[in-house]
């Protein structure tokens, strides 16, 4: 399978990843292509963010969520919290960004 256009979320820039399944496997993760990149995605992130190689804002990025959207996604998924100095340095260009620099 090659996913080209899928719509997994406003990342930007972005690489394209051909990924390769059993035609049996491939409807478990969804019935689109649209749909099975959207899963592994998700599924990349969660395992991302659990072994602390992604930040919550790295998922976020990913997966095209809100800080909100993001809090709930992982914590659908059973995902301790994790806020480290990226996060901070994220969170402080993002208030930046709405109100101003200090």
């Amino acid at each position: 399978m090659k996913v080209t256009d899928a719509n997994i979320g406003p990342v930007a820039p972005a690489i394209t990843v051909t990924v390769q399944l059993p035609s049996e496997v491939a409807p478990l993760l969804g019935s689109t292509p649209q749909e099975i990149a959207r899963q592994l995605v998700e599924q990349a992130a969660v395992e991302g963010y659990r072994s602390n190689r992604f930040s919550r804002g790295n998922v976020s990025k990913m997966l095209g969520l809100t800080w909100s959207e993001t809090e709930e996604f992982l914590a659908q998924h059973h995902c301790e919290r994790q806020y480290d100095l990226q996060d901070l340095e994220e969170d402080r260009r993002t208030l930046d960004e709405l109100l101003g620099p200090a």
